[in-house]
């Protein structure tokens, strides 16, 4: 975690380059401050109203299609959002089909687009733990009510807000937290929020500045987080017996109003973006365009994504270990293993570019043609290590259980029959670890897939990923490269959330 901060304060003492960007302005530095505060609260907001409905949807009521359309509203959350941000942008364009149609005059850039892209791809993450929420209110506080003569308002109201407002407000700060780490999406539609302008003044010795602006809206955020997961957690031991499983049936215009919400929802996050994918290919192949190869970043992102997933499954299992061997410190571990993964994705890059940037100027720590450093930066073991600091909890949040639940009692009974470490290590611990270490694997594989500021700033000279070159054909309006590289990385995500669900 101290390699990115030092590496941001050691960017002040960077010489100035033949090309030094601009200097940096406060305004310019409170202005991008005020942009992400802004867009943060807004995409907050959204993300968690309609997230909230999209539960309550799921939970409470039933309708034709309910339990399809669920599903189908968590499919926003496999689309990386710079790649949703490229095909909204593209589709709400004055002469394209949904500019059209909605009588657009403008480019689809600035707020207004980066607060719709960001709250289709952060909505699945409130829905699901409004949903989880919701399915603990214990069934007999909903009989009581209801035998009390409470009306389904007043229930919400005295049964239900107590429930959410924890996950609420833990909703909203990871949203948040999610918002201001974003490069992708705000840097396709142009919206000037810190991370894009730290990624544009990487070069600058005054860059630190946007850096620490981040840091700024990141912290409190973070000691937010850990005083209401505190609050969650006594929350939830304050309902026993069974939870609600009571659904109202839907009628007359609350129906449409629903599937108008699933249309529109669905429709933006899911249909358009896959469909448009489609035309964009479709239409290279008609006119005949030469497509740039995507074997070899197809390649990339296999293996930086499977020895990504494994150097973060491997460094996951240590604070998974002490913090289950130790319950005094099991708390102050599991905190720094959080907020180590908080830090944005552009952030950490930036440091560790800049300590790599360091380590060149001094010849007397190490030369530039030195084997050493030509290995750590050519063969990609800066860039592996950024993904374990920023993907590190989710490795954490699987394991951690597996280990608290292997049965103590076989370990004893191996070690008294004289089994050494090695044997209990592969006859017990692996085999009752399996389900866990498969779990972290595969999230750790979809993150690091997808990641785009990190393997942006990072990637060895002429290795791209799926992600490096969907943002590159962007950037130089090839639609049709857009689209196969898009294809290909939504076809590894699904592969591997289908093997997710098949293991579940």
């Amino acid at each position: 975690m101290t390699l990115p901060i030092a590496g941001i304060l050691l960017s002040a003492t960077q010489v100035p380059g033949l090309v030094e960007p601009p200097p940096l302005s406060l305004g310019r530095i409170l202005s991008a401050v005020i942009q992400t505060v802004l867009l943060a609260a807004a995409v907050a907001c959204g993300a968690l109203c309609l997230g909230t409905w999209l539960a309550w949807l799921a939970e409470k009521s039933v309708y034709p299609g309910s339990a399809f359309l669920a599903k189908l509203g968590l499919l926003p959350m496999a689309i990386p959002s710079y790649l949703l941000a490229t095909i909204l942008r593209e589709q709400f364009a004055p002469k394209s089909f949904l500019g059209s149609l909605f009588g657009t005059h403008g480019a689809f850039t600035g707020m207004g687009a980066a607060i719709i892209v960001l709250t289709l791809a952060c909505t699945p993450y409130v829905q699901i733990l409004a949903s989880a929420a919701l399915r603990s209110v214990p069934e007999a506080e909903e009989e009581a009510a209801r035998s009390l003569g409470a009306k389904r308002w007043a229930r919400f109201l005295r049964l239900t807000i107590p429930r959410l407002r924890p996950t609420w407000a833990f909703s909203m700060i990871l949203v948040s937290l999610y918002v201001v780490s974003d490069f992708g999406a705000v840097s396709v539609l142009d919206c000037r929020v810190l991370t894009w302008e730290l990624y544009n003044s990487r070069g600058a010795r005054d860059a630190y500045q946007i850096a620490l602006g981040i840091l700024v809206c990141v912290l409190p955020l973070l000691a937010a987080i850990r005083m209401i997961q505190g609050a969650e957690i006594s929350e939830a031991h304050h309902g026993s017996g069974r939870v609600s499983r009571s659904r109202s049936p839907l009628k007359g215009w609350s129906l449409s109003l629903v599937y108008l919400t699933h249309i529109v929802f669905i429709g933006l996050g899911v249909v358009v973006p896959i469909a448009t994918l489609l035309i964009w290919v479709l239409r290279g192949v008609y006119y005949g365009a030469e497509f740039a190869s995507v074997s070899d970043p197809m390649m990339m992102t296999a293996v930086y994504a499977f020895l990504g997933s494994a150097f973060i499954v491997l460094a996951s299992i240590m604070p998974a270990a002490m913090a289950s061997r130790s319950s005094s410190s099991a708390r102050w571990i599991e905190h720094g293993t959080y907020v180590t993964s908080s830090i944005p994705g552009v952030l950490i890059a930036f440091g560790i570019l800049n300590v790599l940037l360091f380590i060149k100027r001094n010849s007397f720590i190490a030369s530039s043609d030195s084997f050493a450093l030509k290995f750590l930066q050519d063969g990609g073991l800066f860039l592996l290590a950024a993904y374990v600091m920023r993907f590190l909890s989710q490795g954490y949040a699987a394991i951690r259980p597996a280990l608290i639940a292997v049965d103590q009692r076989q370990i004893d009974a191996a070690r008294s029959l004289g089994a050494k470490t090695a044997t209990r290590v592969a006859r017990i611990w692996l085999p009752s670890m399996a389900s866990g270490l498969t779990a972290a694997s595969i999230l750790a594989f979809i993150a690091v897939a997808k990641e785009l500021p990190i393997t942006l700033m990072l990637a060895p000279a002429g290795h791209q990923t799926l992600a490096y070159r969907i943002f590159d054909a962007q950037s130089e309006a090839s639609l049709p490269d857009v689209g196969l590289a898009g294809i290909l990385l939504l076809a590894i995500v699904a592969a591997v959330q289908f093997l997710a669900s098949r293991w579940r």
